[in-house]
């Protein structure tokens, strides 16, 4: 690889680079960014051309980081974090605030609540700043070093915790705290807008009949290879059911769904306001009759708040308070 010229990075460019890397979707990236999207495949030509590797592969539900990018990922993400610096200059001066949070959170969770966080902030005049990220495989280990105060995640099952709630913290049980939002008992079906099972009487039976996407967002502890709780069902029930792909980011379930006769099985009422921006796309609630069948047996998911043990100070308390407040409306919407 050529020598890289500081004046020749942009920004810019770095940004949409780790946000594909996080996402793998352009399509989502741009939305996400506001950016239109011949002007991201215009700054990832420039990336390709600039460190002069091809960065993604295209695959059938979107693109895939190669090994280069994964080594390059951490740096670009370590430059855009630190440019984020400069969001604190207001017209010249520098606003000093008190504290800074970061926050991870699935996309379906963390899509709907960071303009209401702000609106609260700035009524209730407090002087801190937030950032939320994607939840990745890391988070906990994140959180317990005090890298992320705050993160939001799904449990179904696992160890008991200090607060008597359910959720899988593993190596991580005795530093970390949870704190439980909601529960997550309500499903949403989501596939192509022409499927056929729109013709037809949605049932779980009529769903176990069609190809199913194993979605994997923001769960604590638990790996693509775990059933989810419709998987659960069908094997309980002895219902056949075959799983075609398990999928860890909702831009890449989205764009696996426009190509396919697959199905998923979300628990987030966000994915309304997701597949709404996407006409290939379509999204329905499962009836309240069908969602209690599938769970009178199966324990629902439930969305949870964690925070590392001993980190009490009174904005990061006010923040959890927001947070419960926000989150739990939101995802009763």
């Amino acid at each position: 690889m050529k020598d890289i010229r500081l004046s020749d990075l942009d920004l810019l460019s770095l940004s949409i680079l780790v946000n594909l890397y996080e996402h793998q979707s352009a399509s989502y990236v741009s939305q996400k960014l506001n950016i239109p999207a011949p002007k991201i495949s215009r700054c990832l030509k420039h990336a390709r051309e600039l460190f002069e590797d091809e960065l993604f592969i295209r695959r059938k539900y979107g693109l895939v980081p190669n090994e280069f990018s994964s080594k390059l990922y951490p740096i670009a993400k370590e430059i855009v974090e630190s440019a984020k610096g400069f969001q604190s200059l207001h017209q010249g001066e520098i606003d000093y605030v008190d504290e800074h949070f970061e926050i991870v959170a699935p996309d379906l969770v963390s899509y709907r609540f960071p303009n209401a966080l702000m609106g609260a902030i700035k009524e209730a005049r407090k002087e801190l700043t937030f950032n939320i990220s994607s939840w990745t495989q890391s988070s906990l280990q994140e959180i317990t070093a005090g890298e992320v105060a705050l993160g939001v995640c799904c449990s179904q099952h696992c160890a008991q915790c200090g607060y008597g709630h359910e959720v899988n913290l593993g190596q991580y049980q005795n530093y970390l705290e949870t704190i439980p939002l909601t529960t997550l008992d309500k499903l949403y079906l989501v596939c192509k807008q022409d499927h056929p099972i729109l013709k037809q009487e949605i049932t779980l039976e009529s769903i176990a009949d069609y190809p199913f996407v194993n979605t994997v967002f923001g769960k604590a502890g638990q790996t693509s290879h775990e059933p989810g709780p419709f998987q659960q069902y069908c094997t309980a029930h002895y219902l056949p059911l075959h799983t075609e792909i398990a999928i860890t980011s909702v831009s890449s379930l989205f764009d696996y769904l426009r190509s396919s006769q697959a199905l998923a099985l979300i628990p987030y009422s966000a994915v309304f306001d997701m597949v709404n921006e996407i006409p290939e796309l379509h999204a329905c609630q499962l009836s309240i009759y069908e969602s209690h069948r599938l769970y009178q047996d199966i324990k629902p998911p439930t969305l949870y708040l964690i925070k590392k043990k001993h980190n009490d100070s009174v904005k990061l308390n006010w923040l959890i308070g927001q947070l419960q407040l926000l989150i739990g409306n939101m995802m009763h919407a």
